[in-house]
This record gives C-alpha cells, sequence and structure tokens, in this order.
C-alpha cells in the first residue's frame, strides 16, 4: 500500500508539470522550436549531470554487487529487447517503421526513471538506474545508429564522448575511486540534476500539446510501438525475473529488480526525435511516440513496480 501513495504522488507530480507544460504551449510562452533546445540543454548538461550527482556516494559493498548485476540486467534487457521489436515491428517501404523500432527499444530512463527511482528507494534506486543508462547509451550509439541508417558502422567516438556516456564514466570514476569534488562543485551538479523532472515534463506536455491528437490515435503503429515500450518489454523482463529468481540472488536483488523495471518501463526515449532529425527521418513521428508513450507511462510505470512488488 505505502509503495502504490509513494508512485500514485509521483504520477499526479508528472501530471501537473505536463499540465503545465500544455498551458505554457497554449498561451504561447514556449514555443516548439525553444522545446527543442531545452530538449538538447537536457541531454548535454541535465541528464550528465544527474548520473554524477547519483555517484556521488559512499562505496557500500552490497550496493557494488548490485550496480554489477544492474549492468547484467540492463544488457538482457536491450538484447531483448531488439529481437522481440524486430520480430513484431516488420520492415515497410515508409521509413517510419525505423523510427518505431528506435522508439520501442530505447527507453526515456534519463528523464523520467529517476524521479521515480528516488521516491521509491531513495539515493540507492538511482545509483543502479544509472547501470541502465550507461548500457542505453552504448546501444543507442550503436544498434540504434544503425536502425535509423540502416549502416552497421560503429563510431567508437561517439559512443564513449555523447554527453550521457561521459556523465556515466565521470561518475563510475568518481564512485569507485571515492574522489571528494569539493561541496561547491557537488552542490553545483545538484542543482543543475534537480532540473530533471520539471523540465523534462514540461517539454513533454509541449510537445503533447503540438501533436494532432485525433491523427495520433488512429495510428495502429504508434499503438504498436508504444505497447512494446510500455507493456510487453517490461512484462517479458518481469517475467525472466521471476523465473531466474533473481531477486534471491544476493541481498539487494530485490531493490535492483524493482530499479530496472522503472528503467526499463519508460516512455521512447528523447533520441526519437532528436537523433531522428539528425538522420534526416520524420522526427513528427518521433514526437508523437514520445509523447504518447509518456502518457502511457505514467500509468504503466506504476502498474508495473507494484506488479513485480506484489509477485
Amino acid at each position: 500500500m505505502e509503495l502504490g501513495i509513494i508512485v500514485a504522488k509521483q504520477v499526479i507530480i508528472m501530471f501537473i508539470l505536463i499540465g503545465i507544460g500544455i498551458l505554457a504551449f497554449k498561451k504561447k510562452i514556449v514555443t516548439i522550436e525553444a522545446t527543442n533546445i531545452y530538449s538538447n540543454f537536457l541531454l548535454v548538461f541535465v541528464v550528465p549531470a544527474l548520473i554524477i550527482n547519483a555517484y556521488q556516494r559512499g562505496m557500500v559493498k552490497e550496493q557494488l554487487i548490485g550496480l554489477g548485476y544492474s549492468f547484467l540486467l540492463a544488457i538482457v534487457f536491450h538484447v531483448m529487447a531488439i529481437i522481440v521489436v524486430n520480430v513484431f515491428i516488420k520492415k515497410r517501404e515508409d521509413s517510419n517503421y525505423r523510427v518505431e523500432r528506435m522508439g520501442a527499444i530505447y527507453s526515456n530512463c534519463g528523464f523520467m526513471a529517476f524521479p521515480v527511482l528516488l521516491a521509491l528507494l531513495g539515493e540507492e534506486g538511482a545509483l543502479y538506474g544509472t547501470a541502465f543508462i550507461g548500457i542505453f547509451n552504448v546501444f543507442s550509439w550503436t544498434n540504434g545508429v544503425t536502425i535509423l541508417t540502416g549502416e552497421n558502422t560503429i563510431n567508437i567516438k561517439k559512443i564513449v564522448f555523447n554527453p550521457g556516456s561521459l556523465g556515466f564514466i565521470v561518475g563510475l570514476i568518481l564512485y569507485l575511486t571515492q574522489i571528494q569534488i569539493g561541496d561547491v562543485i557537488s552542490q553545483t551538479i545538484s542543482y543543475v540534476a534537480s532540473l530533471n523532472t520539471p523540465l523534462a515534463m514540461v517539454i513533454t506536455g509541449v510537445f503533447l500539446a503540438n501533436i494532432n491528437i485525433k491523427e495520433t490515435l488512429k495510428d495502429f503503429n504508434i499503438y504498436k510501438s508504444v505497447l512494446l515500450r510500455t507493456v510487453i518489454l517490461p512484462l517479458i523482463m518481469i517475467f525472466l525475473i521471476k523465473i531466474t529468481g533473481f531477486e534471491s540472488w544476493f541481498d539487494t536483488a530485490k531493490s535492483v529488480a524493482i530499479a530496472h523495471i522503472v528503467a526499463c518501463s519508460c516512455p521512447a526515449a528523447a533520441s526519437t526525435i532528436l537523433l531522428v532529425a539528425r538522420k534526416g527521418l520524420n522526427s513528427e513521428h518521433g514526437a508523437k511516440l514520445v509523447t504518447m508513450s509518456t502518457l502511457f507511462s505514467v500509468i504503466t510505470i506504476p502498474a508495473l513496480t507494484i506488479f513485480i512488488n506484489l509477485l
């Protein structure tokens, strides 16, 4: 019951913030062009700060073990997601299927997962969430780019030097070495990280206000991608966790499992808009996927979290 109340409060907060975004767009306070700039700001500054901030903690053996298993679960999830999505979303003449595959496989784990993880599990949950983001960055800059371009070339520079990966690498080094960065820098990073939830949800509200809802609701391919992202893939992962008895493997396994399900239940990644636009594909289709999956996930994240906790 307590878990349900915590998640319900977080859902209400997210809905209010999305509503502020809708209102800001309707009143012409924020434009869609400005939102694209804010999205880039989130990706380049806020998400790396969020990751580094999660690693600003003392090292505990049980949590270090949990972090290692978090990496393992994240790898298993992405491999499974790629296989399942390729089966369900077939190639078509139009390139929108590429956008749909990208949106179904890759979650908005940076923007959406952290506020829920912090509310449910505290700083420990955020720590486990960083593992998912680290693996997400590797896969999205390899398989994700291949999905959008059809090219199998791997750009190591982009894998390592994108903002999310840099934040992850810096944060992990600081955590493993226990280097202290000082109160001034630490507090600055914390302030920037705190922008994540309000800014991400307001941006979602602006995107929602800008899309044609009636047209979007008639698109079966959108539904298929959204259901894969927010329901089917997380349920498969819950099944794998339960059938392997993962939650009994080590002391913090239950927390790791919950953190992982929250991360893999998040809506389509922002890169479904930003990276799609850079590759010359239909970014409006990507915006529809991100927006609709965000609305779905506000319900499915708490439902799936409570579900795995009850099993």
